[in-house]
């Protein structure tokens, strides 16, 4: 049997050692994204509306058209950045549909099954909104 305290020993010097050079990257004030390791960080500012699409990983292209073009209908002087389905619900066996819609000017809700539009400004908690309009 093989003694691996060695080894142990120094991979803890290593990680003792990176984990030193980490933090005096840190330490530095014009270098603190600047670490020594592969860690990527995220922005500092959010990502812009007309980009959040791209990292959506279940998209349906017609649908989402759908979406904005009934938005685009009902808010003459908005434009359409970023449409969103947030989740499916079933209400007695009645599908609903729940988009996070945000335009240039605001952000809405559209539940559809009968597709309605609600500004998130006057209705910020989802479930709450939901329940309420479903019933």
């Amino acid at each position: 049997m093989e003694d691996t305290s060695a080894d142990q020993g120094r991979g803890l010097d290593y990680l003792h050692t990176v984990t030193r050079k980490a933090n005096h990257s840190m330490s530095k004030k014009s270098d603190h994204k600047k670490l020594d390791t592969d860690c990527t960080f995220p922005p500092d500012h959010p990502l812009p509306p007309d980009q959040l699409g791209r990292y959506s990983p279940d998209r349906d292209y017609y649908a989402e058209k759908d979406i904005a073009d009934y938005v685009m209908m009902e808010l003459h002087d908005e434009t359409v950045q970023n449409v969103e389905r947030v989740k499916a619900e079933y209400v007695m066996g009645t599908p609903y549909e729940i988009w996070d819609v945000t335009t240039d000017k605001d952000r809405w809700w559209v539940i559809t099954n009968s597709t309605n539009l609600y500004s998130q400004r006057h209705f910020p908690s989802l479930d709450t909104h939901f329940h309420f309009t479903s019933g």
